[in-house]
């Protein structure tokens, strides 16, 4: 894919300290997916939601949560799964493709047996979820070896917003080959949206977006993963049909749970109307012609079925590295047809609604609100030699031992996010998520919260921050998981009460560098690199590269 295209072709560039941690263990039907003779013992917000439409559009295995709990056992094993129709052998969770849904109600406890017969260690991360990061719960520091068993605890509380979530492994340097091969499955945590009288009535559909690479009856690791022979999947298939029916309006959860491509879709004929982004729901929907979509990202969205016909959503090409759309250049092959939507059947009349979504209090509007302290975070790449490119986050590559950033629970803080390079990152941050100020130097005019954002090339992203409810170890990093697990990724930790040493204007130092963390209470915006820090750190450490190169095009001004 695009490792054969990145070496040599990236520069570097540097910063400061960060770190990680290490631990141990038409003619369709749209019924209520719930309708079984054993309804009645069903979460009772599973028998309140828009019904998920069952036509032959592919689907994952559903399974929902009963009595507040959903408790259920995830093997990991390599065996057969049908991808496309076809019988092909590659790593997965309970032999499906994709992996089982769960679906849960907010509030709800989930427990996940994670059985490893892999051979090759592995994990879980629920990926958005508002929970512990520490012992049983969402604490991806554990590992659990071959031939062995780890119980999962997740207690959700009422402020994890009902939406669209994913779960994956999340051990490092396994993360992109066994997302790649098929482990991930999607999380719907019903409630919130669902309950809104304006939205009840559209029918739902989910599409849970993966990439993978197959032959001769086998997924291809993904070192070894060819850009223009690893196509995307809806839900396991290769450009499957779906139903709507003229003026109907149907609502698609969207899961980017590609283990490294963004996708920038369009739906020939319209525009989408986005309800939330990561679980998240936006004060008013957002219309946009191009949804992009960064790996681990969703994507709650309205669409309306257009005249009889057919319609394409495409992923168009899109530059996330110089050479992404050549695939002469190890690209992915551009303008792919996800999905053909077939307009048919009786016309209906329905309504986009209108006015204010009902949007969770947990969730203000941060900006103008006393900032606690700021944060400067730099996403970096660097040739250490013409075979090898590391990537680093403030100018280090993953240090599970060592705790980088320290927040203070309830603290605002406020992180300027800067992208030195030539292609795109993304910012993920487990537990908790962000409010995004701005992108690339434009302010963003409403209130978005994510937990993955997209990072163009040569900008900033600015993001407001309050770690609520949980302390503990956790990380954050790059989603792009070819970048994380080389090296792109840092952890964090949160406390209720900082340290003298915690609170003041960081220095800590790594690698002859300091971190860029204000004093807890300062107005300062911490500086990245000077050109002088960036020809000492590359002198230190023989890395070929120009302070001018990485640097340029980066502006450092407070935003």
């Amino acid at each position: 894919m695009r490792r054969a295209f990145l070496v040599g072709a990236v520069l570097a560039a540097c910063a400061f300290a960060v770190v990680g941690v290490a631990a141990g263990a038409a003619g369709y039907s749209a019924q209520p997916s719930i309708f079984s003779a054993s309804s009645q013992r069903l979460s009772a917000c599973h028998r309140n939601v828009p019904p998920l439409i069952h036509d032959g559009f592919p689907e994952p295995p559903l399974r929902y949560s009963r009595n507040g709990v959903l408790e259920t056992t995830l093997r990991a094993s390599v065996s057969a799964v049908r991808i496309n129709h076809q019988r092909v052998v590659t790593m997965n969770y309970d032999g499906s493709y994709p992996s089982p849904a769960l679906v849960i109600c907010d509030g709800d406890t989930l427990i996940v047996h994670v059985i490893n017969d892999l051979d090759q260690p592995t994990n879980l991360h629920t990926h958005g979820f508002h929970v512990s990061p520490s012992g049983h719960s969402d604490n991806i520091f554990v590992r659990i070896n071959p031939g062995h068993t780890f119980t999962y605890v997740y207690h959700l509380p009422y402020d994890n917003d009902p939406g669209s979530y994913w779960y994956h492994p999340h051990l490092h340097m396994f993360v992109e080959g066994q997302i790649f091969a098929g482990m991930a499955g999607p999380i719907v945590v019903e409630g919130g949206l669902d309950r809104d009288p304006a939205l009840r009535t559209f029918p739902q559909r989910w599409i849970f977006l993966t990439q993978t690479q197959v032959k001769d009856g086998k997924t291809v690791p993904a070192s070894q993963a060819q850009g223009p022979k690893s196509p995307i999947y809806v839900n396991g298939d290769l450009n499957p049909s779906l139903r709507i029916r003229p003026g109907q309006i149907q609502r698609w959860r969207i899961f980017n749970a590609n283990a490294d491509r963004i996708v920038d879709l369009r739906l020939a004929g319209q525009p989408f109307r986005v309800l939330a982004r990561d679980g998240n729901t936006l004060r008013r929907p957002l219309i946009v012609r191009d949804l992009l979509i960064g790996p681990g990202s969703r994507a709650d969205v309205l669409v309306r079925g257009g005249r009889r016909g057919n319609y394409t959503l495409k992923a168009l090409p899109f530059e996330q590295f110089p050479g992404a759309n050549d695939v002469k250049k190890g690209g992915w092959v551009p303008n792919q047809t996800l999905l053909t939507v077939r307009s048919t059947g009786r016309r209906m009349n329905d309504r986009f609604p209108t006015g204010a979504l009902p949007v969770p209090p947990w969730h203000p509007d941060l900006r103008g609100q006393h900032i606690d302290r700021r944060r400067t975070i730099v996403f970096s790449e660097m040739n250490t030699s013409p075979t090898n490119t590391n990537f680093l986050l403030n100018g280090q590559m993953f240090d599970p031992n060592h705790t980088l950033v320290t927040m203070k629970l309830g603290a605002l803080e406020q992180w300027t996010l800067v992208n030195t390079n030539t292609e795109w990152h993304t910012f993920h941050i487990h537990i908790n998520p962000f409010q995004v100020v701005s992108v690339a130097g434009k302010r963003v005019p409403y209130v978005d919260y994510q937990d993955n954002v997209a990072m163009p090339p040569k900008s900033k992203v600015v993001i407001l921050m309050r770690p609520t409810d949980f302390t503990g170890k956790f990380v954050f990093h790059c989603h792009v998981t070819f970048h994380e697990d080389h090296g792109m990724m840092a952890v964090v930790q949160v406390v209720r009460k900082l340290t003298a040493g915690q609170a003041r204007a960081s220095t800590g130092q790594q690698g002859g560098f300091e971190v860029a963390s204000s004093a807890e209470g300062s107005t300062t915006v911490p500086a990245m690199l000077t050109v002088q820090q960036f020809e000492f750190y590359c002198h230190l450490h023989h890395i070929f590269a120009t302070p001018s190169s990485a640097l340029s095009g980066i502006r450092l001004q407070p935003a």
